[in-house]
């Protein structure tokens, strides 16, 4: 390990976005693997939290998908501020569940803490492609510059506010894919094609709880 990079967690997670090859390796020779995967996490669950605290206030309610739970919808947000944090970590312990179970299978060697950090890291760094557009729409909406209504029409309308939409899940999508394929072929040995396969199982793990919680 260089004994010029710093590995505490700030460091290591904003390093993350420009060297997540080397960033996954001084994770796991740093014994905080876990640790780390959970702060990462704390992330997004935080960010999502404000927002739904945010959209709430602001008049919002889901619109894209009918929501799973069986809740008003016109409260959905309310109860996504209390739901956000458990959501995280139920879809964070899943896929990291799958990811090493499959691992398992094909005798990968690293621990269940390393594939924490594995999707922590990857939940809390890829998350920010929808993240930050949620939080920006959702502050404008609560200082009262748009309207969250009108603008999650134009979201689900063919406009260009709806191409932005796709553009940033797009986005959402292989950035997840790419950090868990990297971490997973760094700390398992595995060859690309069955990191990218164990990954996209991960994903979809991960993705398909969440959606349960929040919208």
């Amino acid at each position: 390990m260089d004994p010029h990079v710093k590995t505490n967690f700030l460091a290591l997670y904003f390093r993350m976005f420009i060297k997540p090859k080397s960033t996954f390796e001084l994770i796991f020779a740093s014994n905080r693997s876990l640790k780390y995967g959970f702060l990462a996490l704390l992330v997004p669950s935080t960010g999502y939290t404000i927002f739904y605290i945010m959209a709430y206030f602001a008049g919002g309610s889901p619109s894209t998908f009918k929501p799973w739970l069986a809740l008003p919808i016109e409260d959905y947000f309310k109860f996504d501020i209390l739901l956000c944090f458990p959501g995280y970590y139920l879809s964070w312990i899943g896929a990291s569940a799958t990811i090493y179970l499959l691992s398992k299978i094909y005798k990968g060697p690293g621990s269940f803490d390393h594939i924490l950090a594995i999707t922590g890291f990857g939940i809390g760094i890829a998350s920010w492609s929808s993240l930050f557009h949620d939080l920006t729409d959702a502050f404008l909406s609560t200082i009262g510059l748009i309207s969250m209504q009108e603008y999650e029409q134009l979201l689900n309308e063919p406009t260009f506010w709806h191409g932005l939409l796709l553009g940033l899940y797009t986005l959402y999508f292989f950035w997840f894919l790419i950090l868990f394929t990297i971490g997973i072929k760094r700390i398992q040995g595995f060859g690309l094609i069955r990191s990218i396969i164990i990954a996209l199982i991960g994903l979809l793990t991960f993705q398909s709880i969440l959606l349960i919680f929040i919208r």
